[in-house]
């Protein structure tokens, strides 16, 4: 019989305790009835692009429940790690029924289907279609795929520039912040890399071991942070297609100078005849013209930094070789430079 370690142990005897707790709070089946199919879930890394992107969202669809990081929010406290990040977790292919996951989010949605129930009780015209529920979440990224696979919810995954996203989280909590601290060990464990990287696990290890190499502990810690980013973007890019039905990529890259580009990841990712909510986010959101064919977005996305704070010019330098290098990104040569987004 395969010993467990005494980490994992610990954390089966807080999920344990967990649904000990959410079992009297609530009720026994609380978590278990709810239909993931009506989630909606906004993904990605922790920063003002994600947060620009919900608040897009969610000004046309009034008609909506929003729910900003809902497992920070969640009563009782989640513990889904032994590291400093609490909300950390390795790499899911698969939940089990009563993980605390997977009846988290359960239980919004059967709040959700409550709420609506309840409001259509009041309401004369029947007819009035179920709120939408909306969940943005930047933690517990790498249970992504067991949160497709069980729930069958339908997710966005925004995705950016790797360098600029590090230097929101270190400007915002500084260089020893422990946020996806847990996911940079467990990007290079050997379940994830055969399911995302099996193709170019020779390219990936050398940008470790040229990252681990690196002379001061600084130096490494914001290099494996960048390169944790990437790779989870890469993962939702595998996730997309690999999930087409469910999931679909939001890349800023692509949509900065054709904002339209945004309508088939909103298509799909509202559901069946949301042709005319998807146009309304389009055309309500905070585009305007700007003497061009294409329209710009109005508001400050991270992309529009030319300074950085936190990070050195060595360490942007050097961060955009590794990932160019190693094929995490394209050649920064093909894109415009800071100073040249924040002109146009």
């Amino acid at each position: 019989m395969k010993k467990i370690p005494k980490q994992s142990k610990r954390l089966l005897f807080n999920h344990y305790l967990w649904n000990k707790r959410i079992n009297q709070k609530y009720m026994p089946h609380a978590g278990y009835m709810g239909n993931g199919g009506d989630i909606h879930l906004v993904l990605g890394i922790n920063g003002t692009g994600i947060n620009h992107l919900t608040q897009l969202l969610s000004q046309p669809l009034p008609n909506s429940h929003f729910i900003h990081n809902p497992l920070a929010k969640f009563e009782p406290r989640l513990t889904l790690s032994t590291h400093d990040d609490r909300l950390a977790i390795p790499y899911h292919k698969e939940l089990t029924a009563d993980h605390p996951l997977n009846r988290v989010y359960r239980i919004y949605a059967e709040n959700n289907l409550a709420d609506t129930n309840y409001n259509l009780l009041l309401l004369e015209n029947k007819k009035t279609p179920p709120a939408l529920l909306i969940m943005k979440e930047t933690h517990g990224l790498l249970a992504t795929e067991a949160l497709l696979r069980e729930l069958q919810c339908h997710a966005l995954f925004y995705i950016s520039d790797p360098v600029i996203l590090a230097e929101q989280i270190f400007s915002r909590e500084g260089l020893n912040t422990s946020y996806l601290d847990l996911e940079s060990e467990a990007v290079l464990e050997s379940r994830y890399l055969k399911r995302f990287l099996s193709h170019d696990l020779r390219a990936i290890l050398h940008a470790y071991k040229l990252i681990q190499r690196l002379s001061s502990r600084r130096q490494r810690r914001v290099q494996m942070k960048i390169f944790t980013i990437a790779l989870i973007q890469h993962m939702f890019r595998m996730l997309a297609a690999r999930y087409p039905e469910l999931a679909s990529v939001v890349d800023f890259e692509f949509i900065e100078n054709d904002p339209k580009r945004m309508q088939f990841p909103l298509v799909n990712w509202l559901g069946a005849n949301s042709l005319e909510r998807s146009e309304r986010i389009i055309n309500t959101a905070t585009f305007k013209p700007d003497g061009q064919m294409s329209r710009r977005w109005t508001r400050s996305w991270p992309e529009t930094v030319n300074a950085f704070e936190v990070l050195s010019a060595k360490d942007v330098s050097l961060a955009y070789q590794i990932l160019i290098d190693h094929e995490l990104m394209r050649d920064e040569g093909k894109r415009k430079t800071w100073d040249e987004r924040v002109v146009v």
